[in-house]
């Protein structure tokens, strides 16, 4: 049976390149056409590049990661995807952690435990780091509220007699057409108000 190598990049966001790990990939003598881009978290593995690798794969084919980060940030989702891999015969290849690289031909019991257990400290610091930019994040904005910085939507600004009339409006007592006209709203710009006012 012939077999295939395949290579997965993953970045975190749109915004970030993602050309040095492809330019791993073809180093690693994997085909452009064979190479699965994702740009997106790696929190969750519900990623559309990485689902379709999956779908793909035939035991003995081999998948290449630059680093164990690129495949999941999540320790216990990514022990999962790597046993998945290695109970299914599938080949994995970490560029950065050749530790953790797999052969479903192996058989040395000693070095699969070793290979689980660098595993779980290396995803344990991915999930840290995860954690600690959080935390950052919100120091952040704690910092920013602190000298008057303000998050979320601005105030919503409607006339003075908005509330007594929403009141009115509400019991029946007025008509839509009458709010509009005692606002001086149009239409379109009445709903959307409303809308907004009725969000909040």
């Amino acid at each position: 049976m012939t077999t295939k190598r395949f290579g997965y990049v993953r970045v975190s966001s749109k915004q970030q390149n993602e050309g040095r790990q492809v330019e791993t990939m073809l180093q690693n003598d994997i085909e452009e056409r064979d190479i699965f881009i994702d740009k997106q978290s790696g929190s969750t593995f519900d990623r559309p590049q990485y689902q379709s690798l999956k779908n793909i794969l035939r035991t003995e084919d081999t998948v290449v990661f630059d680093s164990i980060t690129r495949m999941g940030r999540n320790m216990d989702n990514t022990l999962k995807e790597y046993r998945y891999f290695v109970e299914n015969g599938i080949n994995l290849q970490f560029i950065k952690e050749p530790m953790l690289n797999t052969d479903a031909k192996q058989d040395d019991v000693i070095l699969k435990a070793i290979q689980q257990a660098v595993l779980a400290i290396l995803a344990a610091f991915a999930q840290k780091e995860r954690e600690e930019i959080r935390s950052r994040q919100s120091e952040g904005i704690a910092l920013a509220q602190k000298k008057g910085v303000k998050f979320g939507r601005p105030p919503l600004e409607l006339p003075s007699n908005w509330e007594f009339l929403y009141g009115r409006w509400k019991s029946g007592e007025i008509t839509a057409v009458e709010f509009m006209r005692q606002v001086d709203m149009k239409k379109a710009t009445f709903y959307k108000k409303m809308k907004e006012y009725e969000s909040r």
